[in-house]
C-alpha cells in the first residue's frame, strides 16, 4: 500500500524530501508544536460550550471570571506554539535550502561548456533566487497546512461526530464537490506557473542585460525600445499571475461556498433536533463553534493542491539543472609538471546543432617552450583550438596528447592546473586588485604578487591608488580601463606560472605604450613555456616560433613571419592590410 502511494506523489516532491530529512528534530519538534496548536482548536470548541451551558443555565458566578480568563489562556497557548511551530520549520526551510542552492551552484560550475550556450543567466539566477525559495518555501507551508491544518481537521471532526455524528453526516455529503473543485483548478494552474517560471527568468536576464548595457543605451538614446522590450515580459508576468491568483482565488471561495452549503444544512438540522428536544444549547454552541473553526482550515487546505503545484513546477526546474551532466572527467593520469609538449592528431570539432565543423582535420606538433600564433578571419576555427586545449571543448574526432598523453587520460584538475590563460574578454571578480591578480592560487605570497605585478606593468597605476592592492575593481572590473583589466589578467597568468600559456588577444585591450611594456613581460614570460596566441594585431606575433593560418576551419598556411611575408599568401596580404594601422601607432 505505501509503495501505492509513493509511485503517486510527484517524484520532484519526494526527492525535495530528501533535503529536508537531515533536520528531521527540528521537523519533529515543529510538528509537536503544529500538532498542539491545532489541539488547541479542538479545546476552543468544546471550552465555549461547556462554559456557556455553566454559565447560561447552571448561572454558576464564577463562570463570569472563569470562561473569559480559560479562553484568553488557550488563546494564548494557540498563538504560541503556532509561533514555535513556524520558527522551527523556517529553520528547516533555510537550512535545506543552502543544501539546494550549494548543490546547485556546484554542479553549475562543472557544466561542460555547450550547458552555458542553453541557458541564459537570467535562467540561472531564477533558479537560485525563484525557484529554489518558492520549492521550499511552498514545502514549509505544506507543512504548516498538513500537520497544523491536517489536525485541527481531526479533532474539530472529532467533535462534531462526539457531540451529533447525525449533523456531521450532512457535511460529507458535500466532500466529493469539494475533491473535484480543487482537481479542476489543479490541472490548469500547472501550466499557467511553468509558464510564469519562464517568464521571470526572462524578466531577470532583461534587467541584466539592460545594466550591463546602459552605455550603449544611452549613446544610441534606445530607452524607449528597452523599456517596451521591458513592459511586454513585465504585463506578460503580471497576466500570469493574475491568472494564478485567479485559480487559487477561486479554489478558496468555491470550497467556502461548498462550506456554507454545508453549515446552512447543519443549522438547519440542527434547530429541528433543538425542537425535538434531542440537542442542548451547550452541545449545539460547541457543534457550531467548531464547524465554524472548521472553515479556516478547510480553505488551507483548499489551496494546499495549487501550493503543491508551485512547488513541483519549481522543483523540477532546479533538479533539471542539478541532474545535467557534468564535464567529463575519467581520467586517471596526474599531471604533475608538464613540459608543455603539445600534439593535435586530426584533431576535427563540430558543436552541437552545427552541420559544419568548427575546426576540421588539424594536424599540430607543438615542442615545449614553442611559440604558436593563430591567426586569421572571425569564424576559421581559431579559438576554438584553444579552447579545446583545456577542455572546455573535446573534439569530436581525433585526439590531443599533453607530454605523449591522450588529454582525456589526464585528470581534468591536473590538466588545467599546468596551463594559464589571458582571453579577449577578461572578468575580474567584484573584489579587490589582490584577490583577483591571486585568483586561485591561496598560497602566493606578497614577493610572488609584487613580481606578477612588475611583469605585467601595474607598478605605476597601483602606486596610484589611494588602497592600492586593496582597492575594489567593482562588478565585472568596471571601475577599470580595458587595458587595466586586462594587465590585471595578465598578472593572474604570470603568478599561476604554468608551463602552458593561452593567450587569446590578450593584448588588443592595450594602448601602444602599455602594449610595449606587456610585450617585453610576454616575452619573457614565454620563454621556456608552450604558448598558444590568438591575435588580430599581428605585430604582436612577429617573434612566434611558428605562425598559422586558418580559414573556413582549416591550416592554408604555416611558418615563421618571415617566410609567410616572403610566401605572399594570405598572412602577407593581412599583415599589408594592417601596416596603415600599425604605422598610426
Amino acid at each position: 500500500m505505501f509503495a501505492r502511494l509513493k509511485n503517486k506523489i510527484d517524484p520532484n516532491l519526494l526527492r525535495l524530501w530528501q533535503y529536508v530529512k537531515p533536520f528531521k528534530g527540528l521537523l519533529i519538534g515543529s510538528a509537536i508544536f503544529m500538532g498542539l496548536s491545532g489541539a488547541m482548536s479542538g479545546l476552543i470548541a468544546t471550552l465555549l460550550g461547556k462554559l456557556m451551558e455553566v454559565g447560561f443555565y447552571d448561572k454558576e458566578t464564577w463562570a463570569l471570571i472563569a470562561a473569559p480568563l480559560a479562553l484568553i489562556v488557550v488563546t494564548i497557548f494557540y498563538g504560541l506554539f503556532g509561533f514555535l511551530s513556524s520558527y522551527l520549520l523556517a529553520k528547516v526551510t533555510q537550512n535545506a535550502l543552502i543544501r539546494l542552492r550549494t548543490e546547485l551552484f556546484r554542479n553549475m560550475t562543472k557544466w561542460p561548456a555547450q550547458h552555458y550556450q542553453n541557458l541564459t543567466s537570467g535562467q540561472i539566477a531564477a533558479r537560485f533566487i525563484n525557484e529554489a525559495n518558492n520549492a521550499l518555501t511552498s514545502a514549509g507551508r505544506s507543512c504548516i497546512l498538513i500537520v497544523k491544518d491536517g489536525l485541527s481537521i481531526v479533532c474539530l471532526l472529532f467533535v462534531l461526530i462526539y457531540y451529533n455524528w447525525q449533523l456531521t453526516l450532512v457535511t460529507f455529503a458535500v466532500a466529493p464537490l469539494i475533491v473535484w473543485t480543487l482537481r479542476t483548478i489543479s490541472r490548469k494552474m500547472k501550466s499557467v506557473i511553468a509558464g510564469n517560471q519562464k517568464s521571470i527568468a526572462v524578466l531577470l536576464a532583461t534587467v541584466q542585460d539592460a545594466y550591463k548595457a546602459n552605455r550603449l543605451i544611452k549613446v544610441y538614446h534606445n530607452y524607449e525600445t528597452e523599456s517596451n522590450n521591458f513592459g511586454v515580459i513585465n504585463r506578460t508576468i503580471r497576466d500570469q499571475q493574475m491568472r494564478i491568483l485567479k485559480l487559487t482565488s477561486l479554489g478558496t471561495p468555491a470550497t467556502q461556498l461548498i462550506t456554507i452549503l454545508a453549515v446552512a444544512l447543519v443549522v438547519g438540522v440542527a434547530l429541528w433536533e433543538s425542537q425535538q428536544g434531542w440537542i442542548t444549547i451547550g452541545d449545539f454552541i460547541t457543534f457550531l463553534t467548531a464547524m465554524l473553526l472548521l472553515m479556516d482550515p478547510l480553505r488551507h487546505m483548499a489551496g494546499l493542491n495549487s501550493t503543491f503545484v508551485t512547488m513541483s513546477v519549481a522543483a523540477k526546474g532546479i533538479f533539471t539543472s542539478i541532474d545535467k551532466p557534468l564535464e567529463e572527467d575519467n581520467g586517471t593520469v596526474e599531471l604533475a609538471k608538464a613540459s608543455g609538449h603539445v600534439t593535435f592528431e586530426k584533431v576535427s570539432l563540430k558543436y552541437p546543432g552545427s552541420k559544419t565543423f568548427a575546426v576540421k582535420d588539424f594536424s599540430l606538433e607543438v615542442k615545449p617552450g614553442e611559440h604558436v600564433a593563430l591567426v586569421g578571419e572571425s569564424g576559421s576555427g581559431k579559438s576554438s583550438i584553444i579552447n579545446m586545449i583545456p577542455r572546455f571543448w573535446q573534439p569530436t574526432s581525433g585526439r590531443i596528447l599533453v607530454d605523449g598523453h591522450d588529454y582525456k587520460e589526464i585528470t581534468l584538475t591536473s590538466l588545467r592546473d599546468n596551463i594559464a590563460i589571458v582571453t579577449q574578454d577578461v572578468f575580474l571578480f567584484d573584489d579587490t586588485i589582490r584577490a583577483n591578480i591571486a585568483y586561485g592560487m591561496p598560497n602566493a605570497t606578497e614577493e610572488d604578487i609584487q613580481v606578477a605585478i612588475k611583469a605585467a606593468a601595474l607598478e605605476p597605476f597601483i602606486a596610484s591608488l589611494p588602497n592600492g592592492l586593496d582597492t575594489s575593481v567593482g562588478e565585472a572590473g568596471d571601475k577599470l580601463s580595458g587595458g587595466q583589466k586586462q594587465r590585471i589578467s595578465i598578472a593572474r597568468a604570470i603568478l599561476k606560472n604554468a608551463p602552458i600559456l593561452i593567450l587569446d588577444e590578450a593584448t588588443s585591450a592595450l594602448d601602444s605604450e602599455s602594449e610595449r611594456h606587456i610585450q617585453t613581460a610576454l616575452d619573457n614570460l614565454m620563454q621556456g613555456r608552450t604558448c598558444f596566441t590568438v591575435a588580430h594585431r599581428l605585430s604582436t606575433i612577429e617573434k612566434a616560433d611558428r605562425i598559422i593560418v586558418m580559414e573556413k576551419s582549416q591550416v592554408i598556411e604555416m611558418g615563421t613571419h618571415q617566410s609567410l611575408i616572403e610566401k605572399d599568401g594570405k598572412y602577407a596580404n593581412l599583415v599589408r592590410l594592417q601596416a596603415p594601422k600599425a604605422l598610426e601607432e
